[in-house]
């Protein structure tokens, strides 16, 4: 059932849309910081490993670059799945973003005074317009009423000719 945009309950329920988004970005802002936090700890782990390799590969002849290996291995798994984490969140921020315009719109559009938003119609202009719509609907139905009776021939004929063993049709 379509909500009538005029109620008195409306700005209510755009207040409660309203807090809903604010709720869902502190907690998307949230999820940043803590995204943001990882990140900084794989760029320490980084360029730790980074310094670590620096002095280690000089003298040593390979004994010391398994581990090294299997360390940026988990770095570089970390940074993927962290990257997509990142991904995941810029998406809802951007829900986030479009559903904050809507918001604001329709409140935009419910602060506007009355004369902006056009006339109010009469019953007989409402009457006119139903008339119209319901003889546009019967001419739509009468069409296909045709087209179905049309599909329905050409089948009978169809199997007419496929009994008789018509050669032409196949």
């Amino acid at each position: 059932m379509p909500r009538n945009h005029d109620s008195p309950a409306r700005p209510r329920e755009l207040a409660e849309e309203q807090s809903l988004s604010e709720l869902q970005q502190a907690l998307g802002d949230r999820e940043q910081l803590v995204g943001d936090s990882v990140q900084a700890r794989l760029d320490r782990e980084q360029l730790d490993h980074d310094d670590d390799r620096g002095g280690t590969t000089s003298g040593a002849v390979g004994g010391g670059r398994i581990p090294d290996d299997h360390r940026q291995a988990r770095i570089d798994r970390q940074q993927r799945k962290r990257d997509t984490s990142q991904r995941g969140l810029d998406h809802a921020q951007a829900v986030r973003d479009r559903q904050q315009r809507e918001l604001d719109e329709a409140r935009w559009l419910l602060t506007r005074p009355t004369s902006g938003r056009g006339q109010p119609a009469n019953a007989s202009a409402t009457e006119r317009e139903a008339v119209r719509r319901a003889g546009a609907a019967r001419e739509r139905a009468d069409t296909a009423l045709t087209r179905a009776e049309a599909a329905v021939v050409r089948a009978e004929h169809a199997a007419i000719r496929s009994c008789d063993g018509d050669p032409t049709e196949n």
